[in-house]
């Protein structure tokens, strides 16, 4: 049975830019889940480590928020 990725901390070497991704499941979805570029300046070789236990968890909060939100525009 496959299982969810670890959350991941993806960062981008270039610019600086980061992010906390907490797969809800083995399926990985780019741009959300999972970052092949960067999404600021396009950086090919991001680099990739095991979220430490607070940014894991500080990650899946704003995850569920993002959620909330948008089910309460609709």
């Amino acid at each position: 049975m496959p299982l969810p990725m670890p959350p991941t901390t993806l960062s981008c070497p270039k610019c600086g830019w980061h992010k906390t991704v907490v797969p809800k499941s083995d399926v990985l979805i780019e741009g959300h889940t999972w970052f092949t570029v960067c999404p600021q300046c396009g950086h090919a070789e991001l680099e990739r480590k095991e979220a430490n236990g607070l940014s894991g968890l500080v990650a899946e909060v704003q995850q569920r928020f993002e959620i909330w939100q948008k089910k309460r525009a609709k």
